[in-house]
């Protein structure tokens, strides 16, 4: 009966070594060392591949700018849309704004140059605009911070608000296009308005 004791005894003894012998070895060969004999562990981590959008160039602006002096409820807020295109001809482009429906009523939007057509679609909070160059026209349009849209809403409410020119909003995108149709995207605006 002794020398079966001592027998589990050895064999557990030996177990125990190997258990602990196999977890010395894991542990070195998981770790190297640098030059000044710090520890570093090589075990592997999962990288993953973070993507960051890649802002879009823009070229000219197409910016908001309001024309009343002294906004007040029951009289309208005029609007221009200032347009530069950095030297490009443009047959068309879309504009996309954004506002509070709630506060303003869109009344319209006209086109200060003749040689472009204007067609305005309201929707639940944004005004997109499409501006395009009329056929009978053949002369270049290279737009140089004009006015090119004249906007008119009706405020309804006394406060602060907000009118921006949006990058896009859903498929509607803010930009121009040349007469080669290529996309040009514009940098934009927003501006603040009182009404009293």
């Amino acid at each position: 009966m002794e020398n079966n004791n001592k027998i589990f005894i050895y064999l557990l003894v030996i177990f125990f070594a190997a258990f602990v012998g196999s977890g010395i070895f894991l542990l070195t060969s998981n770790k190297k060392t640098t030059g000044n004999e710090q520890a570093v562990s090589t075990s592997t981590i999962q990288q993953k591949n973070v993507i960051f959008p890649t802002p879009i160039p823009t070229k000219g602006f197409i910016n908001l700018e309001n024309n009343s002096a002294v906004n007040k409820v029951n009289n309208p807020v005029n609007l221009s849309l200032m347009v530069d295109s950095n030297g490009e001809n443009v047959t068309a482009f879309d504009t996309v704004i954004s506002y509070d429906p709630a506060s303003f009523d869109f009344v319209k939007a006209e086109s200060i140059n003749p040689d472009f057509k204007i067609y305005s679609y309201k929707r639940n909070n944004r005004l997109t605009l499409t501006v395009v160059k009329t056929g009978q026209n053949n002369i270049e349009t290279i737009f140089k911070g004009e006015t090119i849209v004249k906007l008119v809403f009706q405020p309804e409410v006394k406060g602060n608000f907000t009118f921006a020119v949006m990058s896009s909003y859903g498929r509607e995108t803010t930009k121009f296009v040349n007469e080669k149709t290529e996309v040009i995207y514009p940098s934009l605006n927003e501006i603040k308005i009182t009404v009293n």
